[in-house]
């Protein structure tokens, strides 16, 4: 049994003769993090990756800012650049030649611009020559009636190049719509 005399006072000054005690957390900063703070950090951890993979930190924000990447391939920047701001419904994302028909019409690359490997020898990209050379294509918008779009419509720009029949080479854009407000 403990008598009175023996419990130390928790005020004033140490007794004489008692040694002074090193507090329990320091010794547990100079080993390393605390059990409690490592599983805090894990749990905290998970929870971001869990509500990640549900969606609730959407990418598309991240995206927009710096441009994205679709396909797996194709850097689209994700607006029109300054050049191509005032043109109207047709040909929209010019300045060079608009084409329907530089367009591949399937496989993975289906509505991007025509290359080297879909059509050797009459078809080839311009890589990153959009947007201060940082972009394969853009994305333009008209927000006034525009053939079937009522509304308005928002188009894929995507840069090439197209050969003659004399050899020459021509810049060209395939245009693809990806939404049409009716």
């Amino acid at each position: 049994m403990i008598e009175f005399e023996d419990v130390p006072p928790l005020r004033g000054p140490r007794p004489a003769g008692a040694e002074r005690v090193r507090r329990r957390a320091a010794q547990a900063r100079e080993a390393g993090p605390a059990r409690r703070g490592l599983l805090t950090g894990l749990a905290a951890a998970g929870a971001t990756a869990g509500l990640n993979a549900l969606g609730v930190f959407p990418p598309a924000r991240q995206a927009i800012a710096s441009g994205f990447s679709l396909a797996g391939y194709y850097d689209i920047y994700p607006r029109c650049p300054s050049y191509a701001r005032d043109h109207d419904c047709s040909p929209g994302c010019g300045p060079s030649y608009v084409c329907a028909w530089c367009c591949r019409t399937s496989g993975k690359y289906k509505g991007f611009h025509r290359s080297g490997t879909s059509d050797p020898g009459r078809f080839k990209l311009r890589p990153n020559e959009c947007y201060t050379g940082g972009y394969d294509g853009w994305i333009w918008a008209y927000k006034k009636k525009c053939g079937n779009c009522a509304k308005g419509v928002t188009w894929r720009c995507h840069d090439g190049w197209n050969k003659t029949k004399k050899g020459n080479w021509y810049k060209t854009i395939c245009r693809k719509a990806m939404t049409c407000a009716h």
